[in-house]
């Protein structure tokens, strides 16, 4: 059994990280862990950003996710992959990556999630969390090297 920490959609949720890096670094791909509860309607967006500007950005449907699985099933978590078509290019700093929505109303018997780290943490925390609810919300980034 797993057992999942869910930060719920209401508006949007945000999740900032930093890159220390002193080089850019190409983005292959970036791929939040969501939590679908009861197949919610509506269109979700994360968006990747910078001092609020906008870099890039993918949306979805409940039934995209179902198809990703290729599964009729209404609960589900998922790494979704973000189509981000164009090549990204991110340099040491602080982005943010947000979650939003629209046409989607939030309901305990029908919402999306963002999934809580909080077994084998991967992203980077500042300071001690006190309970896994404090923990960042679950995100892969995969850099594009050359051989």
């Amino acid at each position: 059994m797993t057992a999942l920490v869910v930060e719920e959609l209401l508006t949007t949720l945000e999740q900032p990280f930093s890159i220390y890096l002193d080089r850019r670094i190409t983005v292959a791909g970036l791929r939040p862990k969501i939590y679908m509860h009861n197949s919610p309607s509506g269109t979700f967006t994360f968006t990747l950003k910078r001092s609020g500007v906008t870099i890039a950005s993918d949306s979805f449907t409940s039934t995209e996710i179902k198809s990703d699985l290729g599964t009729s099933d209404n609960y589900i978590h998922i790494w979704k992959f973000l189509d981000l078509s164009n090549v990204i290019h991110l340099g040491r700093g602080d982005y943010t990556l947000e979650l939003s929505s629209s046409g989607y109303t939030y309901s305990d018997s029908s919402y999306l999630g963002w999934v809580k780290e909080h077994e084998n943490l991967t992203n980077e925390i500042e300071g001690v969390p006190l309970t896994n609810f404090n923990n960042p919300m679950a995100f892969q980034l995969f850099e594009l090297k050359d051989n």
